[in-house]
């Protein structure tokens, strides 16, 4: 069975929040937990950089939420994770560039390097959800809960437009980026090419 939530921690880090997630794991919705390398180079923006910590949710995760039997444990979940997101939110990473290549680094970039969030809603539609470092924590927790109502939605329209009981591997998803305006409190999609527009140098 597919899991329905992936959660990517470093090696070098004792999780074990996440860990008490992953033993959250049933047959109904089985959550899975990978460490990888602490110690990773990287030639490229900011945003396609991934983070230190990552969440993975796939349609199955939303799928529970339209079945009665698996509200509650959707639920509980989500508060889990929200949790998660704020409190590695506080973890602060930065990215050194090569004295050469100062300026390939963004001096807009305004998003979380140390968490993030992927769902994979749809064979074609993987979601990069961006966490922002100017959400003030006091509003954090409204944001991440709104987050999961869009990609809720989302889940639900691409199962109308191509219901798919399964997630094919092998398909080549669209990505697109969720980046929470602060001002306005939404979220606002973003296609590859507009993250660029929105963090270049300029």
């Amino acid at each position: 069975m597919e899991e329905a939530i992936i959660i990517g921690w470093p090696d070098n880090f004792d999780d074990q929040q996440a860990q008490e997630i992953v033993q959250l794991s049933t047959d109904e919705l089985k959550i899975k937990g990978i460490q990888h390398e602490s110690e990773r180079l990287f030639a490229a923006f900011e945003w396609i950089i991934p983070t230190s910590f990552i969440i993975m949710v796939s349609g199955l995760f939303f799928k529970s939420f339209m079945e009665e039997a698996g509200k509650d444990a959707y639920q509980m979940l989500k508060s889990r994770l929200k949790q998660y997101i704020l409190k590695r939110r506080e973890i602060k990473t930065q990215l050194v560039a090569a004295s050469q290549s100062t300026n390939k680094l963004s001096k807009k970039y305004d998003q979380s390097l140390s968490i993030s969030l992927k769902a994979r809603l749809h064979s074609r539609l993987l979601i990069n959800v961006l966490v922002s470092e100017k959400i003030e924590d006091k509003d954090a927790d409204d944001m991440l809960e709104s987050v999961f109502e869009v990609l809720n939605l989302l889940y639900q329209q691409c199962q109308q437009a191509a219901p798919e009981e399964k997630i094919n591997r092998s398909v080549r998803p669209e990505e697109m980026y969720l980046v929470a305006n602060p001002e306005t409190r939404l979220w606002e999609m973003l296609t590859s090419k507009e993250m660029l527009e929105r963090y270049k140098n300029t």
